[in-house]
């Protein structure tokens, strides 16, 4: 309970700071509707047959570049005024600091999927089962963009510090959140064909959940501890004989 107070607590922090200017959310949601607008325009004259095949990569497309864009600012503020360092050293939970964080950009992807699912029901005939299942397809989302928060977020941050990190999160985040994508999408062919065994999908997609939660809870302070102490400077083994005293 108490891991789980200190990150409601920093949430509350998070969502105060994010509340002033709008910042993450205002970036994530203009890029969801430009995502939206282009496959409108690429996509929208193609027939039924052929637009739900497109429909379930063009949200998991969305949701994985609206979802990078999230996670390279998910530790800005500290970044830009070098409290890491002093939230490291609060008395706080390590796995608080990773739950509020985790929290807060599956928060910022699901108000962005407010507008991506209904944008592609609206869009493409293909989508019309997104509004017959809205129970479903919101589990769905939640299961998907839970599973790629799980393992951004743990990435997110280990390069925290380091300089070039969208460049580095970039590389690192697409390869390993590609099964978690890949099943997401499987489950969204499988909703819009009113697969009979669709439970089961989403299911499955709950247990890998839950694992990639685990371990990236299991790996958060290391990462983050191992990011924050990197750059202090270590004795020299010279510095320690010296101050050592002379036997008598």
């Amino acid at each position: 309970m108490r891991v789980v107070r200190q990150a409601v607590l920093l949430l509350r922090s998070e969502l105060r700071q994010e509340l002033r200017d709008f910042e993450l959310l205002l970036s994530a949601g203009f890029f969801t509707l430009v995502l939206l607008a282009m496959f409108y325009l690429s996509f929208a004259s193609l027939p039924v047959k052929h637009s739900l095949p497109a429909v379930p990569a063009m949200l998991w497309l969305t949701i994985a570049f609206v979802g990078v864009l999230t996670l390279t600012r998910a530790f800005d503020r500290e970044r830009e005024a070098d409290t890491l360092r002093a939230l490291l050293a609060a008395p706080v939970e390590r796995l608080a600091i990773y739950l509020a964080k985790a929290a807060l950009c599956l928060l910022v992807l699901m108000l962005c999927c407010l507008v991506l699912v209904p944008g592609l029901w609206l869009m493409f005939p293909g989508g019309a089962a997104f509004a017959e299942q809205p129970g479903q397809t919101a589990l769905l989302v939640l299961l998907g963009c839970g599973g790629y928060v799980a393992v951004g977020t743990l990435f997110a941050a280990g390069l925290a510090t380091g300089g070039g990190k969208n460049t580095l999160l970039f590389i690192i985040l697409y390869p390993l959140t590609t099964p978690i994508l890949l099943y997401a999408l499987a489950t969204t062919r499988a909703l819009l064909d009113r697969h009979p065994d669709l439970p089961g999908f989403l299911g499955q997609m709950a247990a890998l959940d839950l694992i990639l939660f685990a371990l990236a809870a299991l790996l958060f302070e290391t990462v983050l501890v191992g990011a924050g102490v990197a750059h202090r400077p270590r004795d020299r083994p010279r510095d320690r004989n010296l101050s050592r005293k002379p036997a008598p």
